[in-house]
């Protein structure tokens, strides 16, 4: 994301409504401090698509108590399986894009063991946001739920200097 004014000014009014994080002065130390309470995880949960999954994670992982199942995918068509590896031809995806999604359903959609794999499939497609990839997200089309994650806008970690400058402004 391109920092803009309306972003700090989202920041700075997010930290302003907080009661203990309002209360710290403006300097370098403090600034550490919201960073740092910025960058756990938001509370209450709050999930949104990761932007990039590897496919080896998709074959390693455990979610819950499902992983992935070659059974599931050998018993696909040809053309599904042939959709599948060309879908993982750069080695990842990306599952915040609509389309990665309506793919897994393509290939897997049904009942029964296929619903199973692209149920698996969306579980490891999103993750848990940090308070300030929540603040930025996107909930046009996810209330950021495990049924329905958000979209990030910013992704990653906020530093000391981005709080210096949100009260700055």
């Amino acid at each position: 994301m391109e920092w803009t004014e309306a972003h700090f000014d989202q920041l700075a009014a997010d930290i302003a409504a907080d009661p203990t994080l309002s209360t710290l002065p403006h300097n370098g130390d403090s600034a550490v401090v919201v960073a740092h309470a910025y960058n756990l995880p938001a509370a209450p949960d709050f999930w949104v698509w990761k932007t990039a999954l590897q496919e080896q994670a998709v074959y390693e992982s455990v979610v819950g108590s499902a992983s992935w199942s070659w059974q599931t995918y050998k018993a696909q068509t040809v053309q599904d399986r042939d959709s599948w590896a060309r879908m993982w031809g750069p080695g990842a995806v990306n599952p915040s894009l609509q389309q990665t999604r309506d793919g897994w359903q393509a290939i897997f959609g049904g009942q029964g063991a296929s619903q199973t794999q692209v149920n698996y499939l969306l579980a490891l497609g999103r993750r848990q946001a940090t308070r300030t990839e929540k603040l930025y997200a996107s909930t046009a089309q996810g209330a950021g739920t495990t049924a329905a994650p958000a979209t990030m806008v910013f992704e990653g970690a906020l530093t000391p200097s981005l709080v210096e400058q949100a009260w700055s402004e």
